[in-house]
């Protein structure tokens, strides 16, 4: 399958965070990790832009409502794009689909000295 040339190439975030907190037997909120786009070199665009594409944020309720597990994780997720940004919370066994785990353990995976923290 191959790209339509006439299609306007889909437009990439500028900033992906994502914070865990939660938990019963260890509380903790961690600080939140943002990955900068610009940062990136092309095969991690490229591989951002799957994930977030996949993920599809705006089809996805701002929380999810299931339960979770009593001591579940809570993962908060915003993709920032030129004029906007999408935000979804979930937590652990609350029947989220699984490319929000996929595009919050990337984020995770890839903080590194001198990307932005909050």
């Amino acid at each position: 399958m191959t790209a339509d040339p006439s299609s306007p190439a889909p437009v990439l975030p500028v900033v992906v965070e994502c914070q865990r907190q939660g938990g019963l037997a260890f509380p903790l909120r961690r600080p939140a990790i943002s990955v900068e786009v610009a940062g990136l070199d092309e095969a991690e665009r490229q591989a951002l832009q799957r994930l977030v594409q996949a993920a599809d944020l705006a089809g996805q309720p701002a929380d999810y409502p299931g339960p979770g597990y009593p001591d579940a994780l809570e993962t908060h997720l915003t993709v920032t794009w030129p004029g906007h940004s999408t935000s979804v919370r979930f937590r652990d066994g609350d029947g989220h689909p699984a490319p929000l785990d996929e595009l919050a353990g990337w984020v995770l995976r890839h903080n590194r000295p001198g990307q932005a923290k909050k």
